[in-house]
């Protein structure tokens, strides 16, 4: 298998690993007004973009 192609994956899967809490906290927060059966509250979108948004730049900066 190639070396580069091992690395660039252990990599990957280390990242995810150490996120994880944080995705799983997140997902929760998306759920909850579904299982309540509501639309999510401006302030529940504002907090989801934000988690979306701090993510996304911490994957911009590894």
């Amino acid at each position: 298998m190639n070396p580069e192609y091992l690395a660039i994956a252990v990599s990957a899967v280390e990242q995810l690993a150490e996120a994880a809490p944080s995705i799983v906290s997140d997902i929760k927060s998306l759920l909850a007004p579904i299982k309540e059966g509501r639309a999510p509250t401006h302030e529940e979108w504002l907090a989801a973009e934000a988690a979306l948004d701090a993510a996304n730049q911490t994957l911009q900066n590894s």
